[in-house]
């Protein structure tokens, strides 16, 4: 009896043992960690994806070798050209660690949905990925500059633009997901991040890039893309990215530069933020209302001689940074209603949420309506200190 129930414990052991039925050998696989997207020649995409080198990505193992293979086909569907790889590369590519997707202009211009139907249908493909667009030249050229620290492009371009969304809010931090669920609103528009070349991209290829402080060629965050369904309409530039963050809550950290006569400034350090937003339909037209709080300390003064130990210099410099807040953030949401006339910051989304009556008869034509809304903007800014010192080198110097 005993022997029987040690047999059937070991049969049953046996069954949490047993391999995966689609495993793969790390030995014969490729890390793809980015994908570019262009129009092609002979076929309606050309693709490029880079899979690393993971050698080279170790410092205790990195022998002065290229950090990536790049790598480019052309082909009606992005499923047929993704299979159709190893014509190039000699492991099988897994696409589940990719970085970024980078489209060319052409590609936002033509429309994106085949793509990212592949993208999202794709059960390999994860939806945590940049989702990012160049302003000019070719996708595939993104993914060849080498850079020295992140020696990837692709995860100099992951590093890059979460460092930019967290230190001062030049990336809306746009994935698939994000994306779509944009594309698919009644009250939204979608946007993303763009991207240019800075410098010879030829020359930034090539391994000697890697061996210089000043390089031949960056990738620099340049503006965000603004979409009308899954075709690009516009851009903004990055100074306006920021202001198109404050609006979505999504600002964590800055630098307000607020000018204050004689081209001197006042630097504020924003350290907390929040926005909230309201959304109505009165007298005929969509009434929007922002309400912006944010706290931060003093990181730089050139603004006279107030100095910060007395409460009334305080508010002062508080009342400065509002305006100049309200005024901005004003002037960039006006510019994408007369200029562009696409919603995308969902104020269409709010309305629906807050008063889905009202909305109801506006949902099939949001975008024409957006372009008549009344936009409210309230700024509360508080200066919490002053950094290290109250009185400044201009006041000591005095």
């Amino acid at each position: 009896m005993k022997k029987k129930v040690l047999c059937f414990l070991l049969s049953l052991q046996l069954l949490f043992l047993t391999g995966c039925w689609d495993q793969r050998e790390l030995a014969a696989v490729s890390m793809a960690i980015g994908m570019a997207v262009d129009v092609g020649e002979n076929g309606l995409y050309k693709i490029t994806v880079e899979a690393i080198n993971p050698a080279e990505l170790n410092d205790q193992t990195a022998s002065g070798n290229a950090p990536s293979v790049v790598f480019t086909l052309e082909g009606n569907t992005m499923s047929e050209i993704a299979h159709k790889m190893n014509i190039g590369f000699s492991k099988s590519l897994i696409f589940s660690h990719m970085k970024t997707v980078i489209i060319s202009k052409e590609i936002a211009e033509k429309g994106m949905l085949q793509f990212i139907d592949f993208l999202e249908r794709n059960r390999e493909i994860r939806d945590d990925f940049n989702f990012i667009m160049v302003d000019e030249g070719k996708a595939a050229d993104v993914l060849k500059v080498l850079y020295t620290i992140q020696k990837s492009s692709s995860l100099k371009l992951t590093r890059q633009m979460s460092t930019g969304s967290k230190l001062w809010g030049s990336d809306p931090d746009i994935r698939l997901t994000d994306f779509v669920n944009a594309l698919t609103a009644t009250g939204r528009e979608p946007v993303m991040a763009t991207v240019h070349i800075s410098g010879n991209p030829k020359k930034g290829a090539s391994m000697d890039n890697l061996k210089k402080s000043e390089l031949d060629a960056i990738v620099e965050i340049d503006s965000l893309a603004m979409f009308r369904d899954e075709k690009f309409v516009g851009t903004l530039p990055i100074e306006q990215t920021r202001d198109y963050l404050w609006t979505q809550n999504k600002i964590k950290m800055t630098i307000v530069s607020v000018p204050c006569g004689n081209e001197n400034y006042m630097a504020l350090r924003i350290i907390h933020s929040r926005t909230k937003v309201k959304g109505d339909i009165q007298n005929g037209k969509p009434h929007i209302k922002l309400s912006i709080r944010a706290e931060g300390y003093i990181n730089g003064n050139f603004c006279g001689p107030y100095p910060l130990n007395e409460s009334s210099s305080y508010l002062m410099y508080e009342k400065k940074v509002e305006d100049y807040l309200k005024e901005q953030i004003g002037k960039m949401i006006h510019k994408v209603q007369k200029e562009y006339g696409v919603d995308i910051f969902g104020f269409g989304e709010t309305v629906e949420r807050q008063n889905p009556k009202k909305y109801k008869k506006y949902k099939e034509n949001w975008d024409e309506a957006f372009q008549q809304a009344q936009i409210d903007i309230e700024t509360d800014i508080k200066i919490r200190r002053a950094g290290l010192t109250s009185k400044g080198a201009l006041l000591r110097k005095k």
